[in-house]
């Protein structure tokens, strides 16, 4: 059988989230119209239910078919990180609390990825590098669209000295309509199905790319990504943390930026 490209994104929450506005329908319909085959979710699991976290498992499997896939999981708080569990089914609760109760998450998981590094201050311990199979380099929240985080590359080259084969991960973090676009997520595959996209992801046998970045997952010219794009992800960061600042004071004046400037400030980043 012959291998078929496949585009995709990976860290997506739909309404089973407390913070995302599109159902796992209405995810689908956007995302087969903008030309994408499969979708890796991590809903939030803190105000989950196991009955809940049962129907969201159950609606990825009724929506998926040959053409479109979803790949349940879940994000999990563990103490300043979120982890990425994703091919999971099974709801564990709303954190994990320990580094033995993180173990008993990603046992179950086909794919572990340490989401933004810079929520947890680009630091990660011993013990947490163990479990996950990859880094979320890049971000579009912190990130924005264009281009991964420098520093997050130079993190996973540290990493790497500890663990050679840590994979490298663009993420959308996708809540809202707003945020469609890069990073994406291409691999090719004979069938598209959740084994063989979880295979390819396992592997690192898929690229991450925008219209001005582009990288494998196994990420072997670090040193080339970064002199490409450093200036750039600069800018990119600097522009979203003065934006998340900004909002922040005019929220606290019971203000806001107007839709259309922040969809504007949106599609540029």
């Amino acid at each position: 059988m012959e291998m078929k490209e496949y585009k995709g994104i990976l860290h997506c929450h739909s309404t089973y989230s407390y913070d995302a506005k599109l159902s796992l329908l209405e995810l689908k319909k956007l995302f087969q119209e903008k030309g994408l085959s499969f979708v890796c979710m991590t809903e939030h699991v803190d105000e989950l239910t196991p009955e809940r976290s049962e129907e969201f498992v159950r609606e990825c499997e009724v929506l998926s078919d040959d053409s479109f896939r979803f790949i349940p999981g879940f994000e999990v708080p563990y103490k300043h990180a979120h982890i990425l569990m994703i091919g999971m089914r099974e709801f564990l609760g709303k954190y994990a609390s320990t580094l033995e109760v993180l173990k008993t998450w990603t046992s179950k998981a086909e794919f572990v990825v340490l989401a933004h590094p810079v929520r947890n201050h680009f630091e990660v311990e011993d013990g947490l590098l163990e479990q996950i199979d990859a880094l979320e380099v890049w971000n579009q929240q912190y990130e924005g669209k264009r281009v991964p985080r420098t520093r997050s590359v130079t993190l996973l080259d540290g990493l790497r000295k500890q663990k050679p084969l840590l994979l490298a991960v663009g993420g959308v973090d996708f809540h809202r309509t707003e945020h469609f676009g890069s990073p994406v997520t291409t691999l090719s595959v004979e069938k598209l199905t959740e084994a063989t996209i979880l295979e390819k992801l396992q592997t690192g046998a898929y690229s991450v790319s925008s219209d001005k970045a582009f990288f494998y997952g196994t990420l072997p010219n670090s040193v080339g990504l970064l002199r490409a794009h450093r200036l750039e992800s600069l800018v990119s960061v600097t522009v979203i943390v003065m934006g998340k600042f900004v909002n922040k004071i005019l929220a606290s004046l019971g203000l806001s930026l107007p839709k259309s400037f922040r969809n504007i400030i949106r599609k540029r980043l």
